[in-house]
């Protein structure tokens, strides 16, 4: 199969852009033609003095897109295309551009954007579901982009015209998304239910797990939805146990100061994905304390393949990757004793968390590795390309 890849990449590299270069290398070993298409934030907001500008009048349409993928079809014919994230140079002239040459697109939504400015159904620390009843304009009220009023109305703009042009509908074959708790907030945007399915990302085998190690580790970015501060106040009750922290961003300051004084406690910086999986299969489990609904985090799938234990808030698309007492264990939502309770359980029984551990790889082998990952990803191609028959 001929398919092409079009990803916006992020100002900072995040799970998006793992996964859409994680799927590009998956569909490349099973001797599929991967043809990629990439835009870049950074370059499009910092590489002139009206990049900005520039960029946010093109959100809702940016003209330059449809020649571009003109020119890269006509270089490159494909079956299908695969969009990850178009959100804002590209904008979704892509997919009408892609519509225009009869190429069915397949559109995976790696967060909340068609419903919340921000992407994560969260404002003030707590979830906020306001837009979905109230429109896209609601957004504006609150800054919910970035903080800004002015930065919210791109997105405002660009999602009001799209729905009234029923760009959703008419130029999108198949959406994907990695959870069924993602999928069920989704098909709130009014995106027929046959025309959404669950296909969690795809996670390259790191190996045979590793011995057990000690304490915990959390792995992503250090922002507030995140949940580390959380996190830290749970651990100031587990006796100096080692809790090793990897990522940066713009927390990382703060919370090295709350961690003061918390026995234990190292945080380890930005890492490779190379390091990350260490410092994983270097404690006994993961945590993700996050104050958000998520979608399907990285870093709890590489923690089921590095067979290590899972803690997860309740109500969130975690509770889908984790089974309490099989794979790992639940905490109640934004709840910080209910987080020391579940952390020091996993502490305090070794042989519960070494078997936790072991359940997890195989939930991994059974769901996630290559070969399940790849076929649901056929799939999803297969039944895209049928509709445009």
């Amino acid at each position: 199969m001929r398919i092409a890849i079009f990803h916006n990449r992020y100002f900072e590299r995040g799970g998006e852009d793992v996964a859409a270069d994680a799927e590009a290398a998956l569909l490349a070993k099973a001797g599929h033609e991967v043809h990629r298409f990439t835009a870049d934030n950074r370059e499009a907001i910092t590489g002139s003095r009206l990049g900005p500008v520039k960029t946010a009048l093109g959100a809702h349409w940016n003209p330059d897109t449809p020649p571009q993928v003109d020119a890269f079809l006509d270089a490159h014919p494909v079956d299908v295309a695969h969009v990850h994230n178009f959100f804002p140079v590209l904008s979704p002239a892509l997919h009408w551009a892609l519509a225009r040459r009869s190429v069915p697109v397949v559109q995976t939504l790696h967060n909340y954007r068609l419903l919340c400015a921000n992407g994560m159904f969260l404002r003030d620390g707590k979830p906020c579901e306001e837009c979905v009843s109230r429109g896209p304009w609601n957004a504006l009220r609150h800054g919910c982009y970035r903080g800004s009023r002015a930065q919210t109305a791109v997105w405002a703009r660009a999602t009001a015209h799209h729905r009234r042009r029923r760009t959703w509908e008419s130029a999108v074959s198949r959406f994907t998304t990695p959870s069924e708790f993602a999928r069920r907030k989704l098909l709130q945007a009014g995106l027929a239910p046959e025309r959404v399915v669950t296909k969690p990302n795809p996670v390259p085998d790191p190996g045979p797990p590793a011995p057990m190690g000690e304490g915990a580790v959390f792995v992503g970015r250090l922002s507030h939805e995140k949940g580390v501060d959380l996190l830290l106040d749970a651990w100031r009750g587990m006796g100096g146990a080692p809790l090793a922290i990897v990522g940066g961003g713009p927390e990382e300051e703060k919370l090295r100061a709350q961690a003061d004084g918390i026995a234990g406690v190292r945080f380890l910086g930005a890492q490779d994905h190379g390091r990350a999986l260490a410092a994983i299969a270097a404690a006994a489990f993961v945590v993700v304390p996050s104050r958000w609904y998520e979608v399907f985090p990285m870093a709890a799938l590489e923690a089921l393949a590095c067979g290590r234990a899972l803690i997860v808030p309740r109500d969130t698309a975690l509770v889908e990757v984790v089974e309490p007492g099989r794979t790992g264990l639940h905490f109640a939502f934004g709840d910080r004793a209910d987080l020391a309770r579940a952390c020091a359980e996993l502490l305090r029984a070794v042989p519960f968390t070494r078997a936790l551990g072991g359940e997890a790889r195989g939930v991994y082998e059974d769901l996630y590795a290559d070969e399940p990952a790849l076929a649901r990803l056929e799939q999803v191609y297969e039944a895209a390309l049928r509709d445009s028959a």
